[in-house]
């Protein structure tokens, strides 16, 4: 192909390539071990609807139920939530309304890498603030930039992917009171962190927009449910390049059967992976020359002396962890929280690999 046909801001793209997963037990990508169909009365209730559902009508263009059913649990307007395909489409919405060519975006470093992608493709110029040793965010730092470059768009992930660190709320208000243009909190992690959602002050800011996902807590990563919550007027604009039907029949009716069981769904969910994940934190941090930093996320980014001797070791135990080759997150493994057993082999791994090193 001519690489001429190409738009300029992709040229030197490479294309996005999922390696090959030998492993059984899989917790590279955040996923919960818990499968929302093993709750007999969410089963029971998804079969009879599936009966009353034809796959011969297109979906609700605006996943209204959903929508409705959405924002009764963040305590929101239903016209203040638009529904998409996983959080990734509601952040290629937000940068596709707002970013325009050498408009400047800001993030910090190391963070999730979609932001970055995105705003490139759209020409965008972005801006990173690396975060301070520990992984801890540069939050003076990134003030400052905010203060100074008035970004187009400033996202920040809350807890933080791959980091896992949270910031207070009063953090994430003192920068969208320094910025006049739309700043996007991403919450995809929030069930796990036990502090408030920022979408409590929603009526106070005009520019703020929150994205949300099923993915994680609800289990529903196959699904692909995310969603924006912003002021009726910003949702209106989102909603201009969307796909007219971008949320099929069966995540619609599925996402509407997890919020009406959410209580139950959570309950069950969350505590087990927050112990999880203290157990693994507290396990790793007791071996010498490892660091697990704190987490308010499902997954522990863990620090080793020999990242990729880790990982093969891993493997060789049948386990496949998240690995990252980036310079500020060099050596450094991204584990999911899944179930206490998984929990304990991956200890005994590294436990047996310190031993030897």
């Amino acid at each position: 192909m001519n690489n001429n046909w190409l738009r300029h801001t992709i040229r030197s793209f490479e294309p996005y390539h999922v390696p090959e997963i030998r492993e059984h037990t899989v917790i590279n990508a955040n996923e919960s071990p818990y499968n929302i169909f093993d709750f007999p009365a969410v089963k029971a209730e998804f079969l009879k609807q599936l009966d009353q559902t034809p796959s011969y009508h297109y979906p609700d263009p605006f996943a209204e139920q959903l929508r409705a059913a959405l924002a009764d649990y963040v305590s929101c307007r239903p016209e203040e939530v638009l529904v998409g395909s996983g959080g990734d489409e509601i952040i290629s919405l937000i940068v596709n309304t707002f970013v325009n060519p050498g408009d400047t975006v800001l993030i910090h470093t190391p963070t999730f890498d979609i932001y970055g992608i995105d705003a490139e493709i759209a020409g965008a110029k972005v801006v990173a603030v690396p975060d301070l040793p520990g992984y801890v965010r540069n939050q003076e730092a990134f003030l400052k930039q905010e203060k100074k470059l008035q970004p187009k768009l400033t996202f920040l992930c809350n807890p933080n992917n791959p980091t896992g660190e949270l910031l207070p709320l009063s953090y994430v208000e003192a920068v969208l009171q320094a910025s006049p243009n739309p700043v996007v909190i991403d919450e995809a992690y929030l069930e796990f962190a036990q502090q408030d959602s920022i979408i409590s002050k929603l009526g106070q800011y005009d520019n703020l927009i929150v994205v949300r996902t099923l993915s994680k807590a609800f289990g529903l990563a196959g699904l692909r449910i995310g969603y924006a919550v912003a002021q009726k007027d910003v949702i209106e604009a989102l909603s201009l390049p969307k796909l007219v039907y971008n949320l099929n029949v069966l995540s619609q009716l599925v996402g509407r059967i997890a919020m009406a069981h959410r209580d139950d769904i959570l309950a069950h969910n969350v505590p087990p992976t927050i112990a999880t994940r203290e157990y693994l934190r507290n396990q790793l941090n007791a071996l010498p020359g490892v660091t697990a930093y704190r987490s308010a996320a499902n997954f522990v980014l863990v620090h080793v002396p020999d990242g990729p001797a880790m990982v093969q070791a891993l493997s060789r135990a049948d386990i496949c962890v998240r690995f990252y080759k980036a310079a500020d997150l060099q050596n450094c493994l991204r584990i999911t929280a899944t179930t206490m057993d998984v929990a304990e082999r991956v200890a005994a791994v590294f436990q047996q690999e310190v031993s030897h090193a």
